[in-house]
């Protein structure tokens, strides 16, 4: 019975609602009949018809206050209130159009902009990663006293992965790419090496066939490759038989055992230039080969699946337990210790506080335009006193006001929040174009439902924040007042103060977005002008994978070097061109230790450098500068004295004090003669990133004496434009060996751009919403000075007649303008200071504090309100006098 009650009230406040036509007819037929009823009653009792009437209507109390009563039971009063106010605020804005423009305009372009902010946020640190229970996945590394973060040995993984009882799941990779030959032109394919379990430690499941097992990764036994779905369809036309079949990889034929399903990503790792989400063509099963004791090697990256129930921290401690295990069993592992990081932390941790600093720029942005739209909404208003005046005058109470402004308020931040949801979808699109190369999860940066809840939230947000002060300020109108002058009063200097103040939070916000971006412009002229170390102009780059199988030995890639580079050395154009295993600005960071000849063993620990490798004209082909010694030569080969080439913070680090050619140093434990390394030069400094504070001690062998990876990464310096080169170093290279493709082509200036993309990416945005802040406050400003004017028009023109000259009431607005606007820039200044350290990471020789950045937009800010005030101050200045005297 009391479910059906409530289901009886629901029914009739619904039928209230959305049938209000029928409800009163029903009631007004009703009380009818409840007093024809009673009427009758009176009659039968002896009185006449309206003698009967009129004793009924008064047992009844009357009819109108009787509706009044059963419509507040409904309880719908307050919905009906709220959609009367909402039309009512539509007529308003209606017969205000432009007024109606500029806010809904205004604030649309801040949420916009937030919500496209906020888009990749959500995709980038908030969205779960795609694998399965993403919270339990941690990335591993080792770390000593001189490495703090370094990749992990492979038998020292094989151990761990046997030993650790704090994981599910252990997985390991590294990457290596192939060609795939046997196809219409070979192709450069991105190949990982990873062991037993990677995918299903994700929680991946192969689409087909099966995935790597233990037996995959013993000598003998890897020749088997998964393929990515991509690959799958464009290469194979997705052949449901391609499981069993084989494929020539590396000139090896490999049988495919597994296709992976579509969006698999890759977890990312620091190294080897592979984001998360990048795509991955082939994944191949790791074999652990060579000696287990020799554990120097660190280059595989690991992650793991914890088990239910077990922090990071207490499988950091086991893990630390069995390194001690591994340092007593192999000496040469001692002092090393776990890293355990979480693997969102690890993939977005470097993009957190750039996203962090935009989403705070681009609510400066919001914040200003509530401000904007609360001026405005004040000046409304003021417009507006003798209806509001009126209405209080017949009865409407304060709140029944206040609620009226408030419902105009909503109903424009809704209509800027339909404005700026449209807005954010282009805008977001934008943001994805513009994002750096490598930007991790770019794939999961798109509008779905908690960006459109966050429009909501922020649009409703905004609406109740620059419509709450004006409603107030509206519902303190001065009745006699109002009525009296007609709302000429213009809302009295409690008004106008508050206008103030609003001006003064639009200069101080649009300040700290101006010194943010002066801040990073400052930065990227640094980074810009900053000398790389390198020439990157007319330099063509590009990479070439050997195939193990055909270039088995040192003496098979020097062959192949040379008979490359003296075929490319031909082409018409070419300066030089060579080999490395990297080129600069590119992510290659690999570190080793070394022994210097003639000092102590103790110091052994200290000594730790990049290492790298190039060919003869690697460095004339790339441009970086000789500063001491020679170059290699064609005769820094197998049969010569080992060699080396160290750059300008090795040579200063190891040798303060002497001339480092002829130096010798080497990487044994107990060297013979021919394990020593002779430095023949020394060339400049190239840092691994423009960003960086300085060159880490870095060397260069001979790729005729050492070659560290088949990977080959060529560059070539034209005498012009080098694109043209590719194509005959591509038909080179096929003559050469029919089997090998040119991959990653680009010239260095484009790897000199992409290193510089956070930083100029960083300085659009920024600059974007500090430029459109700085509008708002003009904007702001110029609309309290206007109204100001308006209000002194009267005393203005008194002052004129009375022998003020315009140039003297000019300076006295001027002045009030500038007023309100230098506390606003000290304010500015101030929170600035305060939020410098959040900055300090993304700048590059500039302080967070620098006095020359806040003095110019100081100076800039000052300018921009002047010119703001100029114009009401103008129009001060032509107050008629003879209107002001007979006003008085």
């Amino acid at each position: 019975m009391q479910a059906r009650r409530w289901l009886d009230i629901f029914r009739l406040r619904l039928l209230s609602l959305f049938r209000r036509g029928r409800v009163e007819r029903d009631l007004n037929r009703e009380l009818r009949a409840h007093l024809e009823h009673q009427t009758a009653e009176n009659i039968a009792a002896g009185m006449t018809r309206e003698e009967a009437r009129l004793a009924a209507l008064r047992e009844f109390g009357g009819l109108p206050q009787i509706e009044e009563d059963c419509r507040d039971m409904r309880r719908t009063n307050y919905i009906e209130s709220f959609v009367q106010d909402l039309r009512y605020a539509a007529r308003t804005l209606a017969r205000n159009p432009s007024f109606a423009v500029v806010i809904v305009l205004t604030l649309g372009l801040a949420i916009g902009a937030n919500s496209a902010i906020f888009s990749v946020i959500e995709g980038v640190l908030l969205r779960p990663l795609p694998y399965a229970s993403p919270d339990r996945l941690v990335r591993m590394f080792t770390a000593n006293q001189h490495f703090p973060k370094f990749r992990v040995n492979p038998f020292d993984f094989r151990d761990v992965r046997e030993r650790n009882r704090s994981f599910e799941k252990l997985a390991a990779f590294c990457r290596k790419d192939v060609q795939l030959s046997g196809i219409d032109r070979p192709e450069r394919l991105t190949g990982l090496l990873v062991t037993a379990g990677f995918f299903e430690t994700l929680g991946y499941r192969p689409a087909l066939g099966r995935e790597f097992d233990e037996g995959d990764e013993h000598s003998g036994s890897g020749r088997v490759v998964i393929l990515s779905d991509r690959i799958w369809k464009r290469v194979f036309a997705g052949d449901p038989g391609i499981v069993g079949r084989k494929i020539i990889l590396d000139a090896m034929p490999l049988t495919v055992v597994g296709v992976m399903p579509p969006g698999v990503q890759h977890v990312g790792q620091d190294h080897d230039t592979l984001a998360h989400g990048d795509v991955v063509d082939v994944w191949r099963p790791f074999v652990f080969t060579g000696d287990p004791s020799q554990r120097g090697s660190h280059f595989m990256d690991v992650f793991g699946r914890l088990r239910a129930g077990v922090s990071i921290e207490q499988a950091v401690a086991e893990l630390n337990s069995l390194y001690v295990q591994l340092g007593n069993e192999h000496p040469s592992f001692a002092g090393w210790h776990t890293l355990a990081i979480p693997m969102q932390k690890e993939i977005v941790g470097k993009s957190e506080r750039l996203l962090l600093v935009l989403l705070g720029a681009v609510g400066f942005v919001l914040l200003i335009a509530c401000v904007n739209a609360a001026n405005l909404m004040l000046a409304q208003a003021t417009s507006r006193q003798r209806e509001i005046a009126v209405r209080a005058a017949i009865g409407a109470g304060r709140r029944r006001i206040i609620r009226q402004a408030l419902t105009e308020s909503l109903l424009i931040s809704a209509l800027g929040g339909i404005l700026g949801a449209v807005l954010s979808v282009g805008g977001v699109r934008a943001l994805v174009s513009f994002l750096p190369a490598g930007f991790p999860r770019v794939q999961a940066i798109h509008l779905d439902l908690p960006v459109f809840g966050f429009t909501l939230l922020i649009a409703l947000g905004a609406g109740f924040l620059f419509g709450l002060a004006p409603s107030i300020q509206a519902s303190k109108t001065d009745l006699i007042q109002s009525l009296r002058e007609g709302g000429r009063s213009g809302g009295g200097h409690h008004a106008m103060r508050l206008r103030s103040v609003l001006v003064v939070a639009e200069v101080s916000l649009a300040s700290v977005l101006l010194i943010g971006a002066g801040l990073m412009l400052r930065s990227f002229l640094n980074l810009v002008h900053t000398d790389p170390g390198f020439r990157p102009e007319h330099v063509i780059s590009a990479s070439v994978s050997l195939p193990g199988r055909e270039y088995k030995t040192g003496e098979d890639i020097a062959r192949f070097c040379a008979q490359f580079l003296e075929r490319v050395g031909r082409l018409d154009g070419v300066q030089s061109a060579g080999f490395g295993t990297d080129l600069p600005w590119t992510g290659y960071n690999e570190n080793t230790n070394f022994h210097i000849e003639g000092t102590s063993s103790a110091a052994d620990d200290n000594n730790h450098a990049r290492y790298h490798a190039a060919t003869a004209d690697y460095f004339r082909a790339v441009g970086i500068p000789l500063v001491k010694g020679r170059f290699f030569t064609e005769q820094d080969r197998d049969n010569a004295a080992n060699v080396l080439i160290v750059n300008e913070t090795f040579a200063r680090r190891y040798w303060p004090n002497a001339d480092a050619v002829g130096k010798r140093l080497t990487f044994t434990n107990s060297p013979k003669e021919k394990d020593w390394f002779a430095v023949v030069g020394v060339v400049r400094d190239v840092k691994d990133a423009p960003s960086d504070v300085g060159a880490p001690p870095s060397f260069w062998w001979s790729y005729l004496q050492q070659q560290p990876t088949n990977t080959l990464f060529l560059a070539m310096r034209a005498n012009s434009d080098p694109v043209a080169l590719v194509q005959y170093a591509r038909r080179e290279l096929g003559q050469l060996n029919a089997g090998l493709a040119l991959a990653d082509v680009r010239s260095m200036d484009q790897v000199v751009d992409a290193s510089l993309a956070t930083p100029k990416f960083a300085l659009f945005l920024v600059a974007l919403f500090a430029g459109l802040a700085i509008v708002l406050a003009a904007i702001g400003t110029y609309g309290v000075m206007a109204y100001s004017v308006s209000r002194q028009q009267r005393e203005n023109g008194i002052r004129i007649a009375l022998g003020a000259r315009p140039g003297a009431v000019l300076r006295l607005v001027l002045m009030q303008g500038l007023k309100l606007a230098v506390v606003g820039v000290v304010l500015g200044i101030a929170f600035a200071v305060a939020l410098g350290r959040v900055l300090g990471s993304l700048l590059y020789g500039v302080s967070a504090v620098d006095p020359l950045t806040f003095a110019w937009v100081a100076g800039a800010a000052l300018v921009v309100a002047g010119v703001a005030c100029y114009l009401p101050a103008r129009r001060a200045t032509r107050a008629d006098p003879m209107a002001a005297l007979r006003a008085e």
